[in-house]
C-alpha cells in the first residue's frame, strides 16, 4: 500500500485518502468488495506465460535460510500444525510432503502471482506422495474438515473477518488481502479434488458424489 498525494494505492488503485500524518482509511464498500473480487480472480487466472520444463534435467539447489524458515517448512511438508498459529493439519493437505516441494510449491505460486509465469508440466517435487495421511483420506472418500473447520475457512474468504483486526491496527489491508487469497486458493483445492464446502453454517462438508 503507498500513499500518494494524499491518495492511499493498491496495486497502483486508489483505495482510500489519508489525513495530515495520520493515515485513515476511507475506503468504501465497493472499493473493498472489488479489491476482493480481484484477489479472488488472481487465484484464478490462467498463466500469462509457460515455460518447458524436463523432469530428466535435474540439478540441486543450496539454500541458506534462517532455522526458523527451515522449521516452517519441514511443518507445512509433515503437515503439522504450525506453532503461534492456528493452522491444523487439515489446511495442509495440498502441499507435498517434501522440504524441497514445499518450497518449489510456493516458488511456483509466487511466479504466477507476480509475472503470469508457469511451467508447461508441474514440477516432479509438487506431487504429493500416497503416506500423507491426508492423501489417504481424500482416497478413501473421507471427511477432510470438520463443519467448524468449513465455515472458518469460508468465513476467511470475507472481508469481515478481517475487519476487527484492521480497525485494531492488528493486520493490513494489504495483509487482509493477502489473507482472503490464499484462503480462496485453499477452498478451491478442495473443490476442485470434489470436496464440497457448503455456505450454510449448519450444513457439513461433503463430497460430491455423496449427492449424486
Amino acid at each position: 500500500m503507498l500513499a500518494v498525494g494524499g491518495t492511499l494505492l493498491y496495486n497502483g488503485e486508489r483505495i482510500g485518502r489519508t489525513s495530515g500524518t495520520m493515515t485513515t482509511t476511507t475506503t468504501s464498500f465497493a472499493e473493498i468488495t472489488d479489491a476482493v473480487d480481484k484477489a479472488k480472480a488472481s487465484a484464478t487466472e490462467a498463466p500469462k506465460h509457460k515455460l518447458p520444463i524436463s523432469a530428466d534435467d535435474k540439478t540441486t539447489i543450496l539454500l541458506n535460510v534462517e532455522g526458523a524458515i527451515k522449521d516452517l517448512i519441514s511443518s507445512l511438508a509433515k503437515k503439522n500444525p504450525i506453532k503461534g498459529t492456528s493452522i491444523g493439519a487439515e489446511e495442509l493437505g495440498h502441499l507435498p510432503n517434501s522440504l524441497t516441494g514445499v518450497v518449489v510449491h510456493y516458488l511456483v505460486k509466487g511466479l504466477k502471482d507476480d509475472f503470469g509465469i508457469a511451467f508447461e508440466e508441474d514440477p516432479t517435487s509438487l506431487k504429493v506422495r500416497s503416506s500423507n495421511p491426508l492423501d489417504k483420506k481424500v482416497a478413501g472418500k473421507k471427511r477432510l474438515l470438520t463443519r467448524e473447520q468449513k465455515n472458518e475457512l469460508l468465513s476467511k474468504t470475507q472481508m469481515s473477518f478481517y475487519e476487527e483486526k484492521i480497525g485494531k491496527g492488528e493486520m493490513t489491508l494489504d495483509q487482509a488481502m493477502f489473507a482472503i487469497k490464499d484462503a480462496y486458493e485453499r477452498k478451491q483445492n478442495f473443490e476442485e479434488m470434489g470436496y464440497i464446502l457448503p455456505t450454510k453454517k449448519t450444513e457439513y462438508p461433503y463430497w460430491a458424489e455423496e449427492k449424486e
